[in-house]
């Protein structure tokens, strides 16, 4: 299993366990807690920045127009993906929060095959079909349209696209994507300072979470950032499957969200799909290895 592999799927991992993170945080206000991650992540990544000595290529990347331009749009992408993820858990939607997940890798895949030109053999069109199905049935399953999951799949899906098409270190595109929004949190924090509605009367160990939220929030997207860049982006859209279900699984054991027999059969659907498209990958690198 090469690094890119096990990077993306480390970084999935810990997008998974996130939600007790942000629950741990609900006496927050969604926008505050956005607002401290958006800076504590800008900070953390100029001591990375200065730590692996990048600054030479950070500047570089900020004086071409094409790059610059590129990143800090998806600085504002990926921040509207946080807000709303953050919402979501704190206001009891988990599992429609996971759905999103869900639908992503889909996404991912659609645009590997149309932007990057990547090829899907019968097998895994066969794991995306029993893939869609299972989402499909899930949406419907909620009654209305599920806004949450698709903002979430569409804006992390774009995220990862311009990560693909524009090969940047990922801590130097994490500078510049959080360099983009940084100035809106500190207004939008001075504002609430200003108006009094600051979340100052929470307690020590909150104050060192929501400074724990840069560490919490750079290091998956680093992680994420190096892997989306070593591997097909139609893989990286399969295997971000990990993250959905460790955040279904907190959704209904932690905090006893409704699981219905739609959330059942959308379960078996994926999980199957997985296999599929995994014992598909492991013949095709057999064959691979063999020819050499």
């Amino acid at each position: 299993m090469n690094k890119g592999v096990l990077t993306t799927i480390g970084a999935y991992v810990m997008w998974g366990v996130l939600p007790i993170y942000w629950k741990f945080l609900q006496e927050v206000p969604s926008g505050q807690i956005l607002a401290h991650r958006i800076v504590w992540s800008f900070l953390f990544i100029l001591l990375v920045l200065r730590w692996t000595n990048q600054w030479k290529e950070f500047g570089y990347a900020l004086r071409h127009r094409a790059t610059r331009n590129a990143f800090m749009l998806n600085g504002f992408i990926v921040s509207a993906n946080w807000f709303v993820y953050i919402w979501a858990v704190n206001h009891g939607y988990i599992i429609e929060a996971s759905l999103g997940y869900y639908i992503n890798p889909l996404v991912s895949m659609v645009l590997g095959v149309l932007v990057f030109r990547e090829s899907l053999n019968r097998v895994q069109w066969i794991a995306v079909g029993i893939a869609s199905v299972g989402v499909l049935v899930l949406t419907l399953g909620y009654g209305s349209f599920p806004w949450i999951s698709f903002v979430l799949a569409s804006t992390f899906g774009f995220y990862g696209m311009v990560k693909k098409r524009r090969p940047l270190a990922s801590t130097v595109s994490l500078g510049i994507e959080t360099l983009a929004v940084v100035p809106v949190a500190l207004l939008f924090l001075g504002n609430q300072v200003v108006t009094d509605n600051i979340a100052f009367d929470v307690s020590p160990v909150i104050w060192v979470a929501l400074l724990g939220t840069g560490v919490v929030t750079a290091l998956p997207l680093l992680l994420f950032g190096y892997g989306a860049q070593q591997i097909p982006f139609t893989l990286v859209g399969f295997l971000q499957f990990i993250a959905p279900t460790l955040s279904l699984i907190i959704g209904v054991v932690m905090y006893h969200e409704p699981f219905t027999s739609y959330h059942i059969f959308a379960f078996t659907c994926i999980w199957l799909a997985i296999f599929f498209f995994s014992w598909n990958s492991w013949v095709v690198a057999r064959k691979r290895r063999q020819l050499i």
